[in-house]
């Protein structure tokens, strides 16, 4: 009885092995990429930031959306030089790196709604702040709130307000963080893709071994 005990427990635990399993509990592989100018998140909470540009790209291309939106509260003050740098590198940019990707579809009212809550306490240092992935914003910082967007264009197209978009952008932000209640609710959200950020920003730069991020392309200011 006492060696089929054994065998009985040396089966159960064969069974419960996978070679899933344990790839799961395998580290992540080190990613390098080579990026051909600095990446830095300091002036992520007033302004553009190549490096938060990054990540919502990586965000975006999880569920091949048409638009990424990230606050600024989820991201460190993080300067990279340019050159080869590993995916943990970036990653310590990410405040919250173990959110999830949550796509959901917003009118493009819904978006330029969210765009001008994001510009709402500039020149002000905001939380709440966007950095964008899909989008082109032209923003006129001396006009009232809720009337500094000027245009924005989602890839070449400009912004149609009455079209429903494919919006990715991290769970906590999907769910009405930082009252961005004002421009969506939980009933937009079509689903949550379950990667997690840092997932999504290993992926990303595994599949992109040379980045060129530029700052000022995105959203840009009329002065």
């Amino acid at each position: 009885m006492k060696g089929l005990g054994i065998a009985l427990g040396l089966w159960a635990a064969a069974c419960l092995w996978s070679p899933q399993a344990a790839w799961s509990q395998q580290p992540a592989p080190r990613v390098s990429v080579t990026v051909t100018e600095e990446l830095t998140t300091r002036n992520v909470r007033t302004e553009e930031s190549n490096l938060a540009s990054l990540i919502a790209d990586a965000i975006r291309a999880v569920d091949k959306s048409e638009v990424a939106l990230i606050a600024a509260t989820s991201f460190a003050d993080v300067t990279l030089p340019k050159g080869d740098i590993r995916a943990d590198d970036v990653l310590r940019a990410l405040v919250f790196r173990g959110d999830t990707v949550v796509v959901m579809r917003l009118t493009g009212a819904q978006i330029k709604r969210a765009l001008e809550h994001a510009l709402s306490l500039y020149p002000a240092r905001s939380a709440a702040f966007l950095q964008v992935s899909g989008l082109t914003v032209t923003v006129d910082p001396t006009a009232d709130r809720n009337a500094r967007i000027q245009s924005v264009r989602v890839g070449k197209d400009p912004l149609d307000e009455s079209r429903t978009y494919k919006v990715a952008m991290p769970s906590p932000l999907a769910g009405g963080a930082l009252v961005y209640t004002k421009a969506w609710s939980r009933d937009d959200i079509e689903r949550d893709t379950r990667k997690t950020i840092e997932e999504a920003v290993r992926e990303y730069l595994a599949s992109n071994p040379e980045i060129s991020p530029k700052s000022g392309e995105r959203i840009v200011f009329k002065r």
